[in-house]
């Protein structure tokens, strides 16, 4: 179905929900547990007053705070955009396009549902989406991933840079990874907001800790002749948002999902359904 209803898309849900007096540290050893990419952040009440994810660790790292005195109501994003359970697929993404986040809570009468990111959507949702916003049809089909990345330039560090020091230039910058590489620009690690979740759940010393011992070793990994398609299989399968594109060992870009059109990810979503069909 295409466009469906914000119910249809949290109703098994069981969201991450803290009180705001949680530490983030607390927080942070949740969402590590739990695999989630956010924690919906409530009142006495239970209405939502805050969210927090990945981003608003990296941004905690980067201003050297300490997470086991930090409280959540000092380090989410404070009365975060909503959209209700009857909203649809292109209401949410339009909301996290305008305001250039990953998550939306679901809510009803300020009580919270749900939430929804970026993978939780359909193709056909994505090029409804695109048709209703920009007026365009999709980028062309077999896209290679050099034609993505092309004129950007990735945050590449090295290995013994700190935590610190990485969350402030990713939180500069405003992107999503680091990657990390020797001085020959080979690649050796990435990190993320997710690695910088791990660093507070387990209560390290952002500026004392190494990136060599905070990011994810030995990342996947894919040539920039390869296509859109080959890299969404690769994140789908190995559960993972940033892919680094590497050529002859050196660093030359990262793709997210973020940078791959419906018409893409449907042709995911219908491979994926054909292995259920014939397993």
């Amino acid at each position: 179905m295409t466009n469906r209803q914000l119910i249809y898309i949290v109703k098994d849900q069981k969201p991450l929900v803290l009180a705001a007096d949680e530490t983030v540290r607390d927080a942070c050893r949740s969402m590590w547990e739990r695999r989630t990419g956010s924690v919906l952040v409530v009142d006495n009440q239970e209405r939502l007053v805050g969210i927090f994810t990945g981003r608003d660790a990296v941004r905690l790292l980067a201003k050297g705070r300490n997470a086991a005195e930090t409280r959540l109501a000092a380090a989410m994003t404070r009365n975060p955009v909503s959209v209700t359970p009857r909203n649809s697929a292109v209401d949410a993404l339009r909301a996290m396009t305008t305001g250039g986040f990953r998550h939306v809570p679901v809510t009803e009468n300020e009580k919270v549902l749900g939430v929804v990111s970026r993978g939780d959507f359909k193709g056909m949702e994505f090029e409804a989406y695109r048709w209703r916003n920009i007026s365009q049809t999709s980028s062309a089909a077999n896209r290679t991933l050099a034609s993505i990345i092309e004129d950007r330039k990735p945050l590449v560090l090295p290995a013994d840079e700190t935590v610190a020091v990485a969350c402030r230039r990713m939180w500069q910058q405003k992107v999503g990874c680091v990657l990390v590489a020797d001085r020959l620009q080979r690649l050796k690690g990435i990190f993320t907001g997710r690695d910088a979740v791990r660093v507070l759940a387990k209560a390290k010393d952002p500026a004392a800790t190494r990136l060599t011992k905070a990011m994810t070793h030995d990342p996947a990994t894919m040539p920039p002749d390869n296509h859109a398609i080959d890299a969404l299989r690769a994140m789908n399968d190995g559960g993972f948002r940033h892919l680094p594109v590497v050529a002859n060992g050196k660093v030359l870009g990262v793709v997210s999902r973020n940078d791959f059109t419906g018409v893409e990810i449907d042709r995911l979503d219908e491979e994926e359904h054909l292995k259920e069909c014939i397993w």
